[in-house]
């Protein structure tokens, strides 16, 4: 489910919807704007599947949470 494979298309991966939901994050947001930007995506079909992938962008430091907005962490070592 993180990964794709034979079974599962990378729109439905954890690591496809982790995609789609930081190209929505620009700026910092609350988790409902984030989720009414997203929630037509093709890959993200419920509530659940989408507080997955913010628990996966998590784990992977590529998102955190400042005063209640979800915000993008910038990677200092590809610069």
């Amino acid at each position: 489910m993180i990964l794709p494979d034979k079974n599962i298309k990378i729109e439905y991966s954890l690591l496809g919807c982790g995609a789609a939901l930081l190209s929505e994050i620009t700026e910092p947001q609350t988790i409902s704007l984030l989720w009414d930007k997203v929630k037509n995506h093709e890959g993200i079909v419920s509530f659940e599947k989408f507080l997955l992938t913010l628990d996966y962008l998590y784990m992977i430091n590529s998102i955190v949470l400042k005063d209640g907005m979800i915000v993008r962490c910038k990677n200092d070592s590809l610069n």
